[in-house]
């Protein structure tokens, strides 16, 4: 089926502008002058974007265990977040599902880590409507998860491959003060389980360091695109770099997210951190990097819907143009997932679009996944 899409404000070849997007099988077949096709779904002047691309995002985990100890049916949570993202404007997801150590979340974590990403590859195949990839997060002493993690990489689970440390002293967590406010309610944990949980990590420091080398190199070894969190040091930028990671995600000061970018890795930076104008764990403002061009991309971390706030945001608070707002939320991201068929608006690219009404608060009215309409608030029922 063809079918057009028109308004005054598309977001194509980098700037905002009127035009008319030819849609064909799924794919954008043509961007045309606005008002030259015949017949076409006309939005007036709100905005067309490209769909978002989210390279980092825990929802899901929240989805199936919203409170400690509260679960709920990993199938059912999946479509359930699914359709949340449509909602939020994500046409693709890359669900960030954490490995973390068997003191914290007990020796089963990793078969339900490993069974949650078994569950979004099959679901994706069948009753999701966006693209659920996997972002595997190897925290480095969770050394009894290396074995599942390299089975995962083997059957092509996993997409990207990301390292974080969160041993207190370092990092996120600068004291253990630091780490406790944040894991004893979100784990349920005592002072004393907390206690004994860090003793255990500091133990595992000295193994880290080998593991990481490991994983990463048998990551890189399957094409997977390799990641790190938290850096904190110009030191770290550059061992990491050795071992093929690419991406630094939530650098946690200005001069690392500088060192990082001169060294020819990217960097990426929480939605949530924009909107709310500050880190939730205390760390460095996302702002401040965008103001200094030390941050390429955003990922919605914890909060699928500050994928659309953030990039108005930015152009409200920093005052840059609002089609380079929005590429940290897709264009960017898709190229360095390296999915070369989405992220634009463009000829032969997937027609994975946005319709904004952005004339007061923005919320998306239209959704459409390779043409299909997957989330319509608006009047206009397009479907290919």
């Amino acid at each position: 089926m063809q079918f057009v899409l028109r308004s005054k404000r598309v977001l194509t070849g980098g700037e905002i502008k009127p035009a008319d997007i030819l849609i064909h099988h799924g794919i954008i077949e043509a961007i045309t002058p606005h008002n030259c096709q015949p017949v076409a779904h006309n939005f007036g002047d709100q905005l067309i974007v490209p769909g978002f691309v989210d390279l980092h995002s825990d929802a899901v985990e929240k989805e199936i265990e919203p409170r400690p100890g509260a679960h709920f049916p990993i199938d059912s949570a999946l479509v359930e977040l699914d359709k949340k993202l449509t909602m939020a404007g994500i046409t693709t997801m890359f669900h960030a599902v954490g490995f973390n150590d068997a003191a914290l979340t007990g020796y089963r974590a990793t078969q339900v880590a490993a069974g949650v990403i078994r569950d979004i590859n099959n679901s994706n195949c069948s009753t999701l409507y966006v693209d659920n990839l996997v972002h595997a997060r190897f925290e480095v002493t969770s050394f009894e998860s290396i074995a599942t993690i390299k089975e995962l990489i083997e059957s092509n689970s996993i997409q990207m491959l990301s390292v974080m440390d969160h041993t207190p002293g370092q990092g996120q967590f600068k004291s253990i003060e630091a780490w406790k406010k944040f894991h004893l309610p979100v784990y349920d944990l005592s002072d004393t389980e907390a206690d004994e949980i860090i003793r255990q990590k500091q133990r595992g420091q000295g193994r880290a360091f080998a593991v990481i080398g490991d994983i990463l190199t048998f990551g890189a070894s399957h094409d997977l695109i390799l990641l790190s969190h938290d850096d904190d040091t110009p030191q770290k930028i550059d061992t990491l770099k050795e071992l093929g990671v690419t991406i630094s995600e939530f650098p946690l000061d200005l001069d690392v997210a500088i060192y990082a970018k001169e060294n020819g890795i990217a960097t990426g930076m929480g939605a949530p951190n924009v909107v709310r104008g500050q880190s939730q764990s205390g760390n460095v403002s996302a702002r401040d990097l965008i103001a200094k061009d030390a941050c390429d991309f955003l990922c919605s971390d914890y909060h699928p819907s500050s994928m659309l706030q953030a990039p108005y945001t930015i152009h409200h608070k920093l005052g840059l143009d609002l089609s380079r707002c929005f590429e940290m939320v897709s264009g960017i991201p898709a190229k360095l997932a390296r999915l070369d068929d989405r992220g634009e608006i463009a000829a032969g690219k997937l027609a994975d679009l946005l319709v904004i009404d952005d004339s007061t608060i923005p919320k998306i009215v239209l959704t459409l996944k390779e043409g299909t309409a997957v989330y319509n608030g608006s009047s206009c029922l397009c479907r290919a």
